[in-house]
């Protein structure tokens, strides 16, 4: 199976409902399948890339994708009362259960304008 690509939101509003309404259009499906194969440092891997805090969402986010997801008009159609999958809780899940994930983080970047913006920023914190 492939990645869900990112770059062409317009497709997740017409497949992947909660992944539209995410501000960050997270790959949700994508998530909860590595945390439902027991993989939650690979799930949180997947939260990073679309949002550096993950953990921090897991725990605050306000949580559009969960109104929108299918689930709940499944169950609604089948006599079930409709609930949608939890999602920001699974998101906190993979953040606290991760373990050490130090290896799978990018290198940071070796770019000189990078560099420059770190030493201003110092410079203008200190005045």
């Amino acid at each position: 199976m492939q990645s869900t690509d990112i770059r062409q939101p317009d497709y997740f509003h017409k497949v992947v409902d909660c992944q539209w309404a995410c501000p960050a259009h997270t790959p949700v499906p994508e998530y909860i399948r590595l945390i439902a194969a027991g993989r939650p440092a690979d799930a949180y891997m997947v939260n990073w890339k679309s949002n550096v805090f993950p953990g921090v969402l897991g725990r605050t986010c306000d949580r559009p994708c969960e109104p929108a997801c299918r689930r709940g008009r499944v169950e609604e159609t089948a006599g079930h009362t409709p609930e949608p999958v939890a999602i920001c809780r699974l998101k906190r899940v993979a953040a606290d259960t991760k373990g050490d994930v130090s290896t799978l983080m990018p290198p940071p970047p070796k770019s000189s304008a990078t560099a420059s913006a770190w030493s201003a920023s110092a410079r203008v914190r200190r005045r």
